[in-house]
């Protein structure tokens, strides 16, 4: 029995190994929830985590409240709506599909019961955007590109194991070891920013690396009567160094320097050091009435140390001409982004409906961390205010649920950017997101 189910535990992260390079795209950095029950409920499941999903990437501790052999399985489709106004058009708009993605956990009891183990393949981050818009002048000289399809992507899948362990009748404790695949994306006019020889040049560039990361994430569950649970936890860092290939072409910018017979196209081995924030979360879950439950969630998520600056190297250049005139076969960049620490604030609500079925809603609030002097609508996660509702449907072996979440539209503008060559002063992003998931949670 025992090697029957640890065959299904390699079988199904082999499975999730396979669609965890499916990504998904939304302007919000860190998602509010990731099963649909978490999502129904704005994410506020830090002391009601009841999936191998929600316990695995919200609180492990959690995974001691899971219900012998289970199989967790989401699949989540967004949306985006936007718009952008800068110098050269007062119409910019995001891309309205933003992608779709699986991805699932499974869980099971280890020896007496007391302990239990999780595995899951999971979003940890996701900041992505798609927009379409008239590049404005800027660059030396006031070098434009026209029409552009600007996109870019930081995507990390969440590979990772855990262990939950009733202490007692009233306290669990959990942790689990992920290793993160980070995939970064860039495709759009680019303005070096601290490169000595280049500062200020735009080019045209398609960048993309891929690394790997690790973190762990520590929690602990107390149930001091039968109708109050509280919950911690806490995510460590995460530092990826990504590799890949960076292209792209600076005709425009050389025949704004006079440089007119320089090669324009080129290409280079790139490499992208990004950071993922810790943070911590502690919430409550109350059984108020024999009708619903309330739980209450609030993280603290630690930008400022780890999105304060992203660095850029490029290496080995195929271009001739550029190498004499930067005198060098490699450029390193840093791009300011400055990010601020941010405080999110959940409120979920479950009621039951008869004998299969249960009601959820919720709301969340984040501080937005983005300031406006390194704004761009690439790194547009300003979205603070978010709706969530669903419904459960179980029958005996058997969960279904099905969750609606809206990020409400947010607004921000620029007025004078710390961004070189002035292309974002005085302009504005207007974004907003809905999501759609189905998941399902199979015992055996």
């Amino acid at each position: 029995m025992r090697a029957t189910c640890l065959s299904r535990v390699f079988g199904f992260a082999i499975l999730m190994s396979l669609v965890g390079s499916v990504s998904a795209q939304t302007v919000g950095a860190l998602g509010n929830g990731v099963s649909s029950r978490s999502i129904a409920l704005g994410g506020a499941t830090v002391a009601s985590s009841l999936t191998p999903l929600e316990a695995m990437q919200s609180n492990p501790a959690a995974l001691t409240q899971v219900e012998g052999r289970s199989l967790d399985l989401s699949f989540s489709s967004l949306f985006a709506t936007g718009k952008f106004t800068n110098s050269a058009d007062n119409n910019g708009s995001i891309a309205p599909f933003a992608g779709a993605l699986p991805y699932g956990a499974f869980g099971m009891p280890l020896g007496s019961g007391r302990l239990k183990l999780g595995v899951s393949v999971a979003p940890d981050v996701m900041m992505s955007a798609n927009w379409k818009y008239l590049d404005p002048a800027g660059g030396i000289n006031d070098t434009t590109y026209g029409l552009q399809r600007n996109k870019s992507a930081i995507l990390g899948m969440r590979y990772a194991g855990g262990l939950g362990f009733a202490v007692n009748k009233k306290l669990s404790i959990g942790g689990t070891f992920g290793v993160i695949n980070n995939r970064n994306t860039l495709q759009a006019p680019y303005i070096f920013q601290q490169e000595p020889t280049l500062a200020g040049a735009k080019v045209l560039l398609d960048l993309h690396t891929a690394g790997y990361g690790y973190n762990g994430t520590f929690g602990a569950l107390y149930t001091p009567s039968s109708k109050i649970t509280v919950g911690v936890s806490y995510k460590t860092k995460t530092t990826v160094h990504s590799h890949g290939d960076a292209s792209g072409n600076a005709r425009q910018q050389f025949d704004a320097l006079g440089a007119t017979t320089f090669q324009g196209d080129f290409h280079y081995d790139a490499e992208v050091v990004t950071k993922f924030p810790q943070a911590f979360s502690a919430g409550v879950s109350w059984q108020a009435h024999k009708r619903f439950r309330l739980n209450l969630q609030g993280n603290w998520i630690d930008w400022s140390n780890s999105f304060d600056h992203l660095p850029v190297f490029l290496t080995n250049g195929s271009n001739q001409d550029l190498n004499g005139f930067v005198g060098s076969d490699a450029l390193n960049d840093v791009i300011p982004v400055r990010w601020k620490d941010q405080g999110v604030f959940g409120l979920g609500i479950e009621s039951p409906m008869g004998e299969h079925f249960t009601f959820r809603g919720g709301y969340s609030y984040a501080t937005n961390p983005v300031p406006s002097s390194t704004l761009t609508p690439m790194t547009a996660a300003i979205l603070q205010n978010t709706l969530g509702t669903g419904f459960g449907y179980s029958k005996g072996r058997y969960n279904l649920d099905l969750a609606y979440q809206v990020q409400l539209p947010a607004s921000q503008s620029v007025g004078t950017s710390s961004l070189l060559s002035g292309e974002y002063n005085n302009s504005k992003v207007e974004v907003a997101v809905h999501s759609l998931t189905l998941g399902t949670k199979i015992h055996f």
